[in-house]
């Protein structure tokens, strides 16, 4: 992760959606978006199905009529975890990193206030 013009293009964006939101949050079609964003960034990295799998379901959570809270809590808290292990991976290095440390604590953040 973080080789790709897509990836680092989303960083960006995802951590400039959730700084600039002066309500401390994103709506559930700007998290859409953003999600399906880092679908089209990630395809075709078979490495990160896991998490693929995991932005899916909270792509079809938000886009229900009444989503599953506590199913959102529980996929943005494992995609924090898995957000943070990628920036302690020891391939991950300079801004990059930093970026990957600032979303997981953004997602992790966001995710606890569910």
């Amino acid at each position: 992760m973080g080789t790709n013009i897509l990836e680092e293009r989303m960083l960006e964006d995802t951590l400039g959606a959730f700084r600039n939101d002066s309500d401390g949050g994103i709506s559930q079609a700007q998290g859409v978006m953003l999600i399906d964003g880092w679908l089209q960034a990630l395809e075709g990295d078979p490495n990160l199905d896991q998490i693929k799998g995991q932005l899916n379901e909270l792509r079809d959570e938000l886009q229900a009529p009444q989503p599953d809270h506590r199913h959102v809590r529980e996929l943005m808290l494992s995609l924090a975890d898995k957000t943070q292990e990628i920036a302690e991976e020891p391939v991950s290095e300079g801004v990059w990193t930093g970026g990957l440390e600032s979303l997981s604590k953004i997602l992790r953040s966001f995710g606890g206030k569910l």
